[in-house]
């Protein structure tokens, strides 16, 4: 079924809402205001989904597209809007978000931050696939599938690891990345160093001769992960070091780090930014990217880490710059505030993944009544359910900011300061 349509917004998740005999219609790669010709691929619930067919009336906000990629890889979705109108587009649909949502009605300013729309990101994941032809592939996958798109250069990669994606692409390399499923890349701060993790059914020999080469032939490359069969060996550094202000973080293979390098330090500035005190909790720590610099602020930090690699990292970080006030919890939120005993720590951070904070987590944060609450999110529907069960229980919004770590893509990340409604006229 094909028709006419012109949208009338874009929200969350890339497509574009538009409107035909009563029904909504979500279609990619259209602006508001557009008129465009689209077919209707599937339907579900009322709701129809749509691809665009032809342009018939274009919008001044489009932009040409200068991936030839785009449309068809399923990393960016917003290279047709113009990269100077993107943060303000991603801060309405956050506001939308909030409110439809959550119930959170704010009004006041959200505070953007932004850098450069392009060579920002420090990691890539990259998918390998047998094509049809026989020959090993590597690149990401389209939107939507499990088909691999090949790609010569990504422009949001650094520049460092669009060095090894070119290299890795050569058919000297694909020849032997056959028993590989995925292969990550970590760049330092600087972009000179590079961690690779493969991941695959690859033999030990193999492994072994493989990471040798990589370490002495890719640019930039100091550390080499194998997984295989359950098991991971590292070859060559343990990690890689990654500076942010004054700290310097050990990230091993398998630890959660962000991936937006430009923002980073201002990112942490703002996460941080809070009256010294006695105690902080810091919960999706990570390597410990917020903990470590809270704990220049106060008398003890927490942090808790549900995952192995991580919780490690954050211990060793916290060794390296001689903290000894911050404490590591190697276990999920829920886990440990069920049997955490002090009531009203001065500030809580949340940095959780896309799904957000358990509900069963929620209810126990609640009952220790945090004096200040600093809730770092990559989704705003999560954001939304999460910011209004803590409405309900007595804190109020000071601040929203918005930071986006993520160009020409959908993907917004958002940091929403709480406090409790007893002290904020304190």
């Amino acid at each position: 079924m094909t028709f006419e349509l012109t949208v009338q917004k874009l929200v969350y998740g890339g497509e574009a809402l538009g409107h035909h005999e009563g029904r909504p219609v979500f279609v990619p790669l259209i602006l508001p205001g557009e008129r465009a010709e689209v077919e209707v691929v599937r339907t579900a619930k009322g709701v129809a989904h749509a691809r665009p067919l032809q342009i018939l009336e274009a919008s001044p906000e489009r932009a040409e597209p200068p991936c030839p990629y785009f449309g068809r890889c399923g990393g960016c979705q917003y290279q047709h809007l113009r990269a100077d109108l993107q943060p303000a587009v991603k801060r309405e649909i956050l506001r939308e978000t909030l409110r439809r949502i959550g119930r959170v009605a704010w009004d006041s300013e959200i505070v953007l931050h932004t850098a450069s729309p392009w060579n920002y990101r420090n990691q890539a994941q990259l998918k390998v696939a047998r094509q049809p032809d026989g020959r090993v592939d590597l690149g990401f996958f389209e939107a939507e599938s499990h088909r691999l798109i090949p790609v010569d250069e990504c422009l949001i990669l650094s520049p460092r690891l669009n060095a090894v994606l070119g290299e890795l692409r050569s058919a000297a390399w694909t020849s032997r990345l056959g028993e590989c499923r995925e292969i990550d890349l970590l760049a330092d701060d600087r972009d000179e160093s590079v961690a690779v993790t493969l991941h695959g059914r690859i033999g030990q020999d193999e492994a072994e001769a493989t990471a040798r080469d990589m370490l002495d032939t890719l640019p930039g490359v100091v550390s080499v992960a194998i997984g295989s069969e359950g098991r991971t060996r590292v070859h060559g550094e343990s990690g890689l070091e990654y500076r942010v202000g004054e700290f310097r973080y050990h990230i091993s293979p398998g630890s959660f780090f962000q991936v937006s390098r430009y923002l980073l330090p201002k990112l942490v500035e703002a996460v941080t930014e809070a009256p010294p005190g006695k105690l902080a909790l810091d919960f999706y720590a990570g390597v410990g990217l917020f903990t470590l610099p809270l704990a220049r602020q106060f008398e003890q930090v927490i942090g808790v880490e549900a995952a192995g690699e991580s919780a490690a990292d954050l211990g060793s970080n916290a060794q390296a710059h001689s903290l000894a006030n911050i404490r590591v919890a190697g276990e999920t939120a829920f886990d440990f505030l069920r049997r955490f005993a002090q009531t009203e720590p001065d500030l809580v951070v949340l940095d959780p993944p896309r799904a957000g904070v358990e509900t069963r987590a929620l209810k126990l944060l609640a009952g220790c009544r945090p004096k200040q609450v600093h809730y770092l999110s990559c989704s705003p529907p999560t954001l939304a359910r999460d910011l209004d069960f803590l409405l309900r229980r007595g804190y109020r919004i000071i601040s929203i900011a918005m930071f986006d770590l993520f160009p020409q893509t959908y993907h917004i990340e958002s940091l929403v300061k709480l406090i409790r409604s007893d002290l904020a006229g304190a």
